[in-house]
């Protein structure tokens, strides 16, 4: 009797086995042809009948961060967060889920919870030195200037010749008010790529914010000579030019920064004042005007922050 049972007991765990290869293989098998949500699930009754199934739990994180992509694609945020909460609460200690989390946090600017994640996927000892880059860009994003600069300068020691994190340094410094330091980062992201026009533009905000208005106007040049309609360049070369009195060349450049960037509330602003001194004050008020509903809806979105209800337990 002992005998049958226990080959029963092993054929039931044959059988069990068998059945769990089967849910694996056809979860691959959707994961394969982009049905995500589908393979998720598919993974997920594997994952119930046996946890510790490491091919389920691959399949799990991957269907996981393919079904995040997808919604954040189509631009539906929480449920691409959801689908990444739902993996880590069948895969609690991959760091890979978490990183992904803590950027898309990022994204919806739920910074604690970004920088919660982001922790989490340090804890789990994840080595990337993008996970440094990624907390720097939460911590820029919340305003902490000084753990910003700390964890992108502890990037750039790993990674040195990364010329965007130079540039992105660089950013953290200049919105500190350190001016030398922002300037040394801009160099050093133009001396590894010279192509960086982002670099020359800053380079020559930071000129302008110190009222060296000849070494601004040169920099926004090196911008436009890469991208011609560069909005930001375009308007600050034009601001210059009206510092500088020199209104009728001003005129052209800020023309053309607003057919370039009608988004751009700078650029509406100087354009106005300058038509306002060439004497066309009927444009200029059309061009103010436009600035305080373009600066009123930025103060709008500005305080809208998402406001995201998650089921019980799944933090």
């Amino acid at each position: 009797m002992l005998l049958i049972a226990g080959l029963a007991l092993a054929g039931t765990a044959v059988s069990g086995q068998t059945n769990s290869a089967t849910t694996i293989a056809g979860g691959a098998s959707l994961l394969q042809s982009g049905n995500y949500q589908e393979a998720q699930s598919a993974f997920e009754v594997a994952l119930r009948a046996d946890p510790a199934n490491e091919q389920a739990q691959n399949g799990e994180v991957e269907a996981s961060e393919h079904l995040a992509l997808q919604q954040r694609a189509a631009g539906h945020l929480v449920d691409a967060l959801q689908a990444l909460l739902r993996g880590e609460r069948y895969v609690p200690n991959r760091a890979r889920l978490y990183y992904d989390q803590g950027i898309l946090e990022d994204e919806m600017h739920l910074y604690p919870q970004a920088l919660k994640a982001l922790d989490t996927a340090q804890q789990l000892h994840m080595q990337d030195p993008m996970l440094l880059y990624a907390t720097a860009r939460v911590y820029l994003d919340q305003g902490q200037l000084e753990p910003a600069a700390a964890k992108m300068s502890a990037y750039l020691e790993l990674r040195p010749n990364d010329a965007s994190a130079h540039y992105g340094l660089g950013r953290i410094y200049q919105l500190g008010l350190q001016f030398a330091k922002a300037q040394a980062e801009f160099e050093e992201s133009l001396r590894l790529d010279p192509h960086q026009t982002e670099s020359w533009f800053q380079l020559g905000d930071v000129e302008l914010n110190q009222n060296h208005l000849d070494a601004a106007l040169t920099d926004f040049q090196q911008t436009l000579a890469r991208n011609p309609n560069h909005g930001g360049a375009l308007t600050e070369s034009g601001q210059v030019l009206y510092r500088q009195k020199k209104y009728q060349k001003a005129l052209p450049l800020l023309e053309k920064a607003v057919a370039a960037a009608p988004g751009f509330q700078p650029a509406h602003y100087y354009l106005g004042l300058t038509l306002a001194r060439l004497g066309r004050s009927a444009d200029a008020e059309k061009e103010l005007a436009t600035a305080v509903k373009l600066a009123n809806e930025k103060n709008r979105q500005e305080s809208t922050q998402y406001q995201l209800v998650l089921p019980s337990g799944s933090h």
